[in-house]
This record gives C-alpha cells, structure tokens and sequence, in this order.
C-alpha cells in the first residue's frame, strides 16, 4: 500500500515538473495586477509558484500595482480564488 502512493506522489511530481518546464520554455509576458485584489502577498507568491515553479517569474510592487514577468499570464479568477 505505501508503494502504491509513493509511486502516485512520484508521478504527480513528475507532472509538475515536466509542466513547469513547459511553462519555463514560453516566452515572458508581463501583467499589472492592482494590489487591492491582493489581499496577501504571500498568497501571490503562493499562486506564483504552483503555476510558474520557484524562480521562473519575478515580481515587483510600484505605485500599488505587482508587476509580474512570468511565462503566461495568471488568470483572473485564480487571482480572486487565491489571494482574496
């Protein structure tokens, strides 16, 4: 039994792998989003990092707005969802 979900859990980190590469390979865009919809930082970087993979994004804050450089764009109810 622990076998089975050890090979589970390794093939679901595979997957992540192999989509954050994916994503790493896409150009880089860049997208504004208001920080009044961001109710905690650190669920952004939270929602960065499951979509992008640690490191592959940079984000920065300027006149109340995180500018974010990823490889896509985050969409807007995966924003509201995480970080409200």
């Amino acid at each position: 039994m622990a076998e089975a979900c050890n090979n589970q859990a390794t093939r679901h980190d595979d997957e992540l792998k192999a989509a954050h590469l994916a994503r790493a390979k896409s150009p880089i865009e860049t997208q504004l989003i208001d920080s009044r919809h961001v109710r905690d930082p650190m669920h952004l970087v939270l929602l960065l990092n499951d979509e992008y993979g640690n490191g592959n994004y940079e984000v920065e804050m300027r006149h109340n707005y995180f500018t974010i450089r990823a490889p896509g764009r985050l969409q807007w109810s995966q924003v509201y969802a995480k970080c409200r």
